[in-house]
């Protein structure tokens, strides 16, 4: 028996790491929940920024970590429903500021400033 107790606790270690999804961090490597540049991230029923800057030629991407379906809605751009993990990428080529909800939930608000 106390053989198999070390044993047996190294398995149960190894099974809760494999079931969580737990895995040793890596140093140098960029955190999956990092977002790239220009990008938006829709959580927690929010977007997150709820403002972003950028120059005229660049697109935006919309991630959606939700487990709910949000939209990106704006006058000149719509992406559809967004379901979980999906994302969308819109170019903006014209200066302005370009102001958009989600149509599933209207509070949810964001800003696009093109320079």
């Amino acid at each position: 028996m106390k053989k198999i107790l070390p044993f047996i606790s190294i398995l149960l270690v190894i099974l809760t790491i494999i079931l969580t999804g737990c895995s040793p961090a890596k140093s140098g490597q960029p955190s999956a929940q990092a977002p790239e540049k220009n990008s938006v991230l829709i959580e927690n029923n929010q977007f997150q920024p709820a403002e972003i800057t950028i120059q005229k030629g660049e697109t935006i991407t919309w991630i959606n970590k939700d487990a709910m379906d949000h939209t990106a809605t704006g006058k000149s751009f719509d992406s559809g429903r967004l379901k979980e993990a999906q994302s969308y990428q819109q170019t903006f080529s014209d200066a302005g500021t370009f102001d958009y909800i989600c149509t599933y939930h209207p509070y949810m608000k964001g800003k696009i400033i093109v320079n």
